[in-house]
Formats: structure tokens, sequence, C-alpha cells
């Protein structure tokens, strides 16, 4: 009689990204898991019944494993609420940002091909150019009385879905909407595994605490914002919806108010607290730690937000949505690796390569390669895509991102990061870094942020910056610069702004700013 092998001490099943949340529902029940701007909240057991019966709803919609599910609207708790009970049924979620324009919007819905979206007051006017019997879910305010509408609150009032999740750890959880090579959008697939694995590296990193409130200021759509569902589900911590609109001069009191210990944010968040300090102190919250992705954090910026906050653990990171992440600086490395964003995640591999793709040796710089359990599976329906940066080097070999960023890996593992793919331009001939100029731009004093752009018509470079005060000057700041770098790396031209323009994620808009220089 043959018997089932015995598993292995230590195995266990996969749980999937609803077990981040089941697991906690069920280990701390009443801790809050949510509060949104308007300070309502919902502990862990009551996100995963509203969960729960959301999942049974989408259920009778005819949802199942691998549907796309559609989630459209400002952060808020019934995004997560949503997220999670498409991971129990198996279902794709796709959350969208909530300022898409409507033609944006629609192209992606097709492309995904989704079976229901959720939308809010907020994005409401966004379907106007999809399909009218696209099954609709509206949250918050009265939905219109059409066809194909529901209402959330009548939603959630089905009985609860009593399994748990039952899909493969290489099932597709999410896609993550992207700007592709060609200018259309992409949707970065990402697997059940892929984030279990990822989120589990990046915590024995940053170790969130069960008593952290973390503050959530970037749209859920941007897979940052959306990493911190999972980091505080898996951590038990507390996770503060806050909205984009809110960085600005409320922003201090907002942190104090909500209590907020860990402030996850793009460089122009921490831009506006240092200025904000800058013009007038205010009253400080307990925050004791920052993360920071997107774009490089200059280290002015780290020493100001240090005096700002005494005793802040800065997290410096680099990442990309098709793997997450990829290296974490941790704080007590920075004064020893100043340059560096730190070593590989456990479990990940990063190197650098030549043009022909190569292997190159410790400290040389080249196109940063990188391998682990969170490369993702591709682009969804995008093959040429999806081969030109998931590449196999034999057959028999695992897949590697070729990120076509540049940088380097010394011998001691730390990741130097240069350039992103199409960032490196030439200037009188010299091989520049946009990055380099505009960090140097920020240590000057009285500069808050800087881009830096060139004009092909005339190979003439435009500093685009914000400053606060008056001393700071186009004509002290192109002086400094000319005391620092050398003569083919300053910028012929400095514009002053009040206030950089911003991309649906809250970095700054590069492309906007490349359309005031023209070519």
């Amino acid at each position: 009689m043959s018997h089932p092998p015995t598993p292995a001490r230590g195995w266990r099943a996969g749980s999937g990204v609803a077990g981040l949340l089941t697991a906690t529902a069920r280990a701390r029940p009443d801790a809050i898991f949510l509060e949104d701007r308007h300070g309502q909240t919902r502990s862990y057991a009551e996100t995963e019944a509203l969960a729960r019966r959301l999942a049974t709803y989408l259920q009778e919609r005819g949802v199942g494993r691998g549907d796309r599910v559609a989630i459209h609207l400002q952060n808020r708790i019934e995004l997560v609420v949503a997220l999670f009970a498409a991971a129990l049924l198996g279902a794709i979620h796709v959350v969208l940002n909530a300022r898409l324009r409507p033609q944006g919007l629609a192209k992606i819905l097709e492309q995904a091909d989704v079976s229901v979206i959720l939308v809010d007051e907020t994005t409401l006017a966004n379907l106007a150019e999809v399909p009218s019997d696209l099954p609709r879910l509206g949250v918050g305010e009265p939905v219109p009385a059409m066809d194909h509408w529901d209402h959330w609150d009548e939603a959630v009032t089905r009985e609860p879905y009593p399994g748990d999740w039952d899909g493969c750890d290489v099932d597709a959880a999410c896609l993550v909407f992207t700007s592709g090579s060609t200018g259309a959008p992409r949707g970065v697939t990402l697997t059940h595994d892929n984030i279990r694995f990822v989120v589990a590296a990046i915590q024995e990193r940053l170790g969130y605490h069960s008593d952290d409130t973390v503050g959530c200021f970037l749209p859920l759509a941007f897979d940052y914002g959306l990493y911190q569902i999972f980091l505080a589900a898996q951590s038990g911590a507390k996770l503060y919806l806050g909205d984009p609109d809110q960085v600005g001069p409320r922003l201090p009191g907002i942190l104090k108010s909500a209590g907020i210990t860990v402030l996850p944010g793009v460089p122009s968040i921490y831009a506006a607290l240092i200025a904000l300090g800058r013009r007038r102190p205010f009253e400080l919250p307990r925050l004791r730690a920052i993360t920071n992705t997107g774009e490089r954090l200059p280290l002015s910026h780290i020493e100001e937000m240090r005096r700002l906050f005494p005793g802040l653990a800065v997290f410096v990171m680099y990442g990309l949505t098709e793997c997450k992440r990829v290296s974490i600086l941790l704080p007590s490395e920075l004064e020893s690796h100043p340059d560096s964003v730190g070593r590989p995640l456990a479990g990940t591999e990063v190197y650098a390569v030549d043009e022909s793709g190569e292997r190159l040796p410790p400290g040389s710089v080249g196109e940063l390669v990188v391998r682990g359990r969170h490369v993702a599976l591709g682009y969804w329906s995008a093959p040429g895509e999806t081969a030109a940066r998931f590449r196999k080097r034999a057959p028999e070999s695992s897949v590697e991102l070729f990120t076509g960023d540049t940088g380097s890996v010394d011998a001691a593992g730390f990741v130097s990061f240069a350039a992103r793919g199409d960032d490196l331009m030439k200037h009188r001939g010299t091989r520049i870094s946009p990055l380099e100029i505009e960090i140097e731009a920020c240590s000057v004093p009285g500069v808050v942020e800087a881009s830096l752009h060139k004009r092909e018509s005339d190979d003439t470079l435009h500093l685009f910056v914000t400053v606060s005060g008056e001393s700071t000057t186009a004509a002290t700041l192109l002086r400094a610069l000319a005391e620092t770098l050398e003569p083919a790396k300053v910028p012929e031209h400095v514009i002053l702004l009040t206030e950089m323009p911003k991309s649906l994620n809250g970095k700054i808009d590069r492309k906007s700013l490349a359309a005031r220089v023209g070519d």
C-alpha cells in the first residue's frame, strides 16, 4: 500500500496574498489595520470579514481564478478590502490611479480585459470611454440607477466567503500598470510568490513593528504605495491611508495627529517637509523611520531630515516595479557607503553586464541585472517587451531581469545606481548623468528640488529648481555649481519654479519639464 510522502519539516502550503491578511486577523483580530484621513478605522478582523463578504459578491458576479478586478478608487479602506477579496478568489487585482484620465483608463481596461470595476465619486467621470456593459461597483456616494451598476453597501451584505485561497504560488496575483517604452501602458504581472517573497525580504531589512503606524501618502496604484498594504499586514502594523494632496503645509500636523512613526516617500515628500521646516519650526511627530525610492534622495536632504527629526532612521532603497525591490541600505551603512543604494535583498543576486550581456567584474559600471523569486512573470499581453527585459541565459536557468538601469556592484555586494535606462546624455562630447548634477544642486543651501534636461537642438542643459527663501537665485546657483562640477556638467540655464510639476505617483514630472525645454 503506497502512502503520500511526508512533508519536509517546516513545509507549509502557500497562503497567497490573502494569507497576509488572514494570518494577522487570526493572530491580532482587534488590532487596528486601517485608518483613513477622515478618522474611520477597521481592525484586522473587520477588514477580513469585509473582504470575505465582498469575495462572495464577486463570485456571484462570475469572478474566479485568473479574472481581473479593476479597483479605480482614491486611497480609501474599500480599496484594501477589494484587493484582498480578489486575492481570496485567486482573481488578479488591478489597482488604477484615481487621477487617470478617461482615455488612459479605457486603454488599460481593454488591455487587461477586466471582469468588473470599482469606482467612487472621485473616479466616476473617468468611465466616459468605458463600454457601458462592464459591470461596475460603486463605492461611497450613491451610484447612477443604471444597468450593470451595484453598490458597495449592498455587496458587503453577502455571507462571508468560507474558504481560503486555493491557488498556486506562481499564479498571477496583480497587474501594476506603468508606461511602456512605446508610451503605451503595460501591466507588470506579479505572482503570489513574487509578492510574498519580496515582502518578507523587505521586512527583514526594514523591521516594521506591530505598534508602528505607517503613513502612506502615495497613490496605492503606485507599487511603492501598494506594498505598504502588504508590509503593514505582515508586521501587524496600522496603515494610515493618506492622500497625495495632503503633502503640503498640513503634512506635519497630519503626521503628528495620526501618530505616524514610519513614512514611506519619494524625494518630493521629504522636500516638502524640509521646505516647511526652513520657513518656520513645526511641532514634531514621533517619526522614527523613513524609506525612500523612486528617485535618489540627496545626502543633503537626508541630513536635513535628521536635523528635523532627531534619531530618525533613513532607509535608502532601489527597486523597479518588475521586481519591486532590489536593494536596501541600512541606516548604519549610510556613513560608510553614502553613494550606495544598499546590498541586494536576501535571496537576490545583482550584477552589472556590458553591452553584449557579459558579466562585469565587481566595481565596473554597466547595466544592472537582477535574479530572484521576486522577478515578475513579464508584461501582460506584451511578449516583445517581455522578451527584451526578462531573459534566460540558458534553457535550464532562471529568468533574469535586465533593468535597463546603469550602475555597479562592488566586491562587498553594495549596489551603486548611476542612471535610469534613458537618462544618460551627452553634453559637449562628455557623457553625463543628470542625477549627479541634480544631487549637487540640492546640496546648495536653499535648493529644495532639481531636475536637469537637455535641449538637443543647441546642446544646452536646463536645470529646473525649487528653492526656499529669496537668497538663492539662478546666478548664485550657477556660481556654486561652477565651483564643484567640471565645465561640461554646468548647466547653461537655471529656471526657478515655485513648485515642481508632479506625476500621478508623486514624482517630479520630467516629461512635462522636458516639453518646456523643447527639442
